[in-house]
């Protein structure tokens, strides 16, 4: 019988979004929403572990905060993590403010490519506990996981990493630097889709995550 494969959304972003490049016996998880976690990092850390600990043994794959709480998840209980995909990894420094991210995110909304209805739903879960979205992204932005990626590594986890060479939040060096301290196979992608590139390429998800 072959083990979970659980996805893991990006900041903000709804299980749903995801969904339409997953392959088949991959599941996207739905994380707790800003309001209940209070904006800690940690709040999502403990709730992936209750997830790893009951699901056994899996597959994680995450995109950008979600890969850094598979990172977070792999370093505290390697024994539960069989592989990681990480696609647009947060877990170096980010640059980007993110008021341009805001920015980047409204334009997608209005060129139809951030679908509307997820597009709603991730801004009411920010309207409904604002201070807490805003710190858990300022936490986002200041991780430093190089530690639990040297133990990712002495664990012997596979890695692969998936940069994207337009992805202006995080960039292709960032994700190259993670896959380094990972020691994980690197992947990098041509798409002009930038950060949120898998939301035009399904198909391409779909093959990293196979």
């Amino acid at each position: 019988m072959q083990s979970p494969a659980l996805f893991l959304p990006g900041w903000g972003a709804p299980a749903t979004l995801y969904e339409p490049g997953l392959p088949p016996e991959w599941r996207a998880l739905e994380p707790p929403s800003f309001a209940a976690s209070g904006g800690s990092l940690a709040a999502y850390s403990r709730w992936l572990d209750v997830e790893l600990h009951h699901r056994g043994r899996s597959r994680l794959g995450g995109h950008s905060m979600g890969a850094a709480l598979a990172i977070l998840a792999a370093a505290e209980s390697p024994e539960l993590v069989e592989r990681l995909v990480l696609v647009a990894p947060a877990g170096l420094p980010l640059q980007k403010p993110i008021a341009a991210s805001i920015v980047d995110f409204l334009r997608q909304v209005a060129r139809g490519v951030y679908p509307r209805d997820a597009a709603t739903r991730a801004l009411a879960a920010v309207a409904r506990a604002p201070r807490a979205a805003w710190a858990l992204a300022e936490q986002v932005r200041a991780l430093d996981l190089r530690r639990e990626c040297a133990r990712i590594r002495e664990a012997g986890i596979p890695v692969l990493v998936v940069g994207c060479a337009s992805d202006t939040l995080v960039t292709r060096r960032h994700s190259r630097a993670l896959a380094d301290a990972l020691g994980a196979d690197y992947r990098e992608l041509a798409s002009t889709g930038g950060h949120m590139w898998m939301l035009g390429e399904h198909d391409t998800l779909a093959r990293v995550l196979a």
